[in-house]
């Protein structure tokens, strides 16, 4: 079965004590252990695997590229047997991120080039960019989900959002532009930015044809952008007015599907906190920078954003609502409406 995951070569990376990731030591990163790895960069590119199962791990000679594809630079064939090589435990201090050594077996011994990293994490769950993180320890013989692999978050471009003025398009509002948000009235922008990534794999774009879940056009939300359901089934089944739920639970129900091919621009909107926005007429949610919703973010824009809230982490720490988990989103965005 093919998957993406998503890695950050190690050009885009800054290792203390001169180190590198290649696997000097057996292949099991202990030599990494102490050091701070700084991610210069949110340029996390997707790498195509073709598997046998749905794990991505340690010595799995069926773990493939799917097709020729460039890592860290380098220009590989496909049929590349690639592995996570080791994994390590990064801190900030506070917070903690699982990553793993991502490796092509392009070496002899193959633990000897490492070519990037990739983040455990599930839906936007990178660590920051620009911050030195130190690994506090290393293990050999990684074997995680491709499922719990991070990967990005956002609005796709030319979806209309509420403002007083009627709906404006999401690439068209500025900072400063006052947006309708169902929870709060009318807020203004005070941050965004936005990025265009390949639609492919578990980055490629849902589509809500219209009417599929009361839009008014078609929408296209990235998959892990959470949509609100209030009414009866959130009461029947969270005991919750609302609940947000990621589009991708709605993928099967007529109307809704993945688009992969070509390119996906994605755009984010922050205000004051974390609000809720009608866009094509659908209660979704809007930015939430916090350890989630940091994914993704190039080094000079998260600076950006750290200076029009210096106070991020205690800023955004609450949701604007409770969030589906698991089963529980699938089982709500496929009840009726």
């Amino acid at each position: 079965m093919p998957y993406d995951i998503y890695v950050l070569d190690e050009a885009a990376l800054a290792i203390s004590g001169g180190q590198s990731l290649d696997g000097v030591t057996q292949g099991d990163g202990s030599h990494l252990v102490g050091e701070t790895i700084t991610l210069n960069s949110g340029a996390w590119a997707p790498v195509t695997i073709d598997d046998d199962d749905a794990n991505f791990q340690d010595n799995d000679t069926s773990q493939t590229l799917s097709g020729a594809q460039v890592v860290n630079g380098t220009s590989y064939p496909g049929g590349t047997v690639v592995e996570a090589e080791y994994s390590l435990v990064l801190s900030d201090g506070t917070n903690e991120w699982t990553v793993v050594g991502f490796n092509l077996r392009d070496s002899n011994p193959s633990y000897a080039t490492v070519e990037g990293l990739a983040f455990i994490g599930g839906p936007g769950g990178f660590p920051p960019v620009g911050v030195p993180l130190t690994v506090v320890r290393s293990a050999e013989g990684p074997s995680f989900a491709a499922a719990d692999f991070a990967t990005p978050i956002c609005f796709g471009a030319g979806t209309s959002i509420a403002t007083p003025d009627g709906p404006r398009a999401v690439e068209d509002i500025a900072v400063g532009d006052i947006v309708t948000t169902v929870d709060a009235g009318p807020q203004a922008v005070r941050w965004r930015a936005s990025r265009i990534w390949p639609a492919r794999g578990r980055i490629a774009p849902v589509v809500f044809a219209p009417g599929a879940i009361g839009n008014t056009r078609t929408l296209v939300l990235s998959p892990q952008h959470r949509v609100r359901i209030t009414g009866w089934r959130a009461q029947l089944w969270c005991a919750e007015d609302a609940i947000l739920v990621p589009a991708v639970h709605f993928v099967g129900r007529p109307g809704v599907r993945v688009r992969e091919g070509g390119t996906v621009a994605y755009h984010h909107i922050a205000f004051d906190a974390h609000r809720i926005v009608l866009s094509e007429g659908v209660e979704t949610e809007s930015f939430h920078p916090g350890a989630v919703g940091l994914s993704g973010l190039e080094r000079d824009v998260l600076a950006e954003l750290r200076a029009v809230f210096p106070d991020l982490a205690g800023r955004f720490g609450r949701m604007a609502g409770a969030v589906a988990r698991g089963a529980e989103g699938r089982v709500l965005a496929m009840a009726g409406a």
